[in-house]
């Protein structure tokens, strides 16, 4: 399903995938086979995920349940129009490695513009969110706070797949309400910071119920299997030889 494009044998992959296996209009990674991060992804344990309606895809390298880590590590790109995460803190540290392009990392209201080889630590309970502010593709890896904070991400990306924030059956990004049905569930290891603790509290007892009783789900440890990801986004064709 990988495809090449032009001279420079640039693999375009990462498309998401219809019930039939063919590929749906969507968001392209274009992928330099000769890059450390394709490195990094050709050896991954785990397959490529993606959320298209924000423009992003990643992997699980590792995981502290498996043995080899304490922090679970992604390998992650951001696409040219990929949305920002919202501003939030964590109780445990989080570090961003760039391996491609420039990644802005907000910290504290400070901006770090990363380049590939620069790192980053945020602090526990420092506010921070990154984005990417170029037209190419930033890849990174991070470093993240617990397995519950990847499972928030891939719920998040799993449900897009699944058209649950788009009424066509497009993709797009969580509305408010299913954002306050995650946001309540992934609370122990990210705050949202937009809003007072207190509101959010008050919300999540209210219009959060609410939400819940009409269908809207939140964190789902389904979305950590292979199998879904392999139904979904296409893998990309990488071998030691490319």
């Amino acid at each position: 399903m990988t495809t090449t494009t032009g001279l420079d044998a640039v693999r375009r992959t990462g498309r998401p995938l219809d019930e039939h296996g063919a590929p749906r209009e969507g968001p392209v990674l274009e992928l330099d086979p000769e890059s450390e991060a394709a490195a990094l992804l050709r050896d991954a344990p785990r397959p490529l995920a993606s959320n298209p309606g924000a423009g992003t895809w990643g992997t699980l390298l590792s995981r502290p349940d498996a043995g080899h880590t304490d922090a679970p590590e992604l390998l992650q790109w951001l696409g040219p129009d990929a949305g920002q995460p919202p501003v939030h803190r964590h109780p445990a540290p989080e570090r961003f490695a760039v391996l491609r392009g420039r990644l802005t990392v907000v910290r504290d209201g400070e901006e770090h513009r990363l380049d590939p080889g620069d790192a980053v630590t945020v602090r526990p309970g420092v506010e921070h969110a990154f984005r990417n502010d170029t037209d190419g593709v930033v890849a990174f890896r991070a470093e993240l706070p617990s397995m519950r904070t990847v499972l928030s991400l891939y719920t998040t990306w799993g449900l897009d797949h699944e058209g649950a924030f788009a009424a066509d059956g497009g993709f797009g990004e969580p509305g408010p309400l299913h954002g306050l049905v995650l946001s309540e569930d992934v609370y122990d290891d990210t705050t949202m910071t937009a809003a007072p603790v207190a509101l959010q509290r008050l919300l999540w007892a209210t219009a959060g119920r609410v939400a819940r009783a009409l269908g809207y789900t939140g964190i789902d440890r389904s979305y950590l299997e292979d199998a879904f990801w392999r139904r979904h986004v296409e893998q990309p064709m990488l071998t030691p030889s490319d």
